[in-house]
């Protein structure tokens, strides 16, 4: 049977807000954070969120959680060895703009600490993160910051994409039931993936 096939007969519902947020802190133990964890330039930035949309930021910091999130291929990405381990934690600290590494003299602010110590930890796969966007009362997209395809596609299969407009085609729409859409097509992939159709 065809993947629309299996879609129609199993009439997959779109979830709310409410219900994603439960989700991810049952089966992921992820807590929310504040959104100011990640400035707001990289928000702009990202081709893959709209800024306007994003309204919650969550993390995942346990380490059984972590380990079922990546693939052996994502921890080997992860695993950078003791030296690139160490210099990540010294950057903290370090200022390295004048060439030779010197201990910073003032932190400009908190929020620069918090930035640069979630980049390090998803880097080192030590925490995965995942900001949501909602369109009224459901969320109409998620990204997540810490490489992990398993949690990437589950959250497409449980959020789906938003209804495209009659002239709309891009990255955070689909137009269901076509069958020539990527975006469908990608969202029929990840319920498939995930044994939801």
């Amino acid at each position: 049977m065809s993947l629309l096939e299996r879609w129609k007969k199993a009439e997959p519902q779109t979830c709310t807000t409410e219900a994603v947020e439960r989700w991810l802190e049952k089966e992921f133990r992820a807590y929310e954070i504040p959104l100011a964890a990640i400035s707001s330039a990289d928000y702009r930035n990202d081709e893959e969120v709209r800024e306007v949309l994003i309204y919650k930021l969550y993390t995942i910091t346990h380490p059984e959680v972590l380990q079922r999130l990546y693939s052996e291929e994502e921890k080997a990405m992860k695993d950078c060895g003791p030296e690139a381990y160490e210099d990540y934690w010294k950057s903290l600290f370090l200022d390295r703009r004048s060439g030779a590494a010197t201990v910073r003299s003032a932190l400009p602010d908190a929020s620069w600490l918090a930035y640069n110590l979630l980049t390090i930890q998803h880097a080192l796969g030590q925490r995965t993160s995942v900001v949501l966007e909602r369109e009224g009362d459901q969320v109409t997209g998620a990204k997540v910051y810490g490489t992990s395809d398993y949690l990437s596609t589950v959250l497409v299969a449980v959020t789906g994409f938003r209804e495209a407009g009659a002239d709309e085609r891009n990255y955070y729409s689909m137009v269901t039931g076509d069958v020539n859409d990527v975006g469908f097509n990608w969202y029929l992939d990840c319920l498939a993936r995930h044994g939801m159709i």
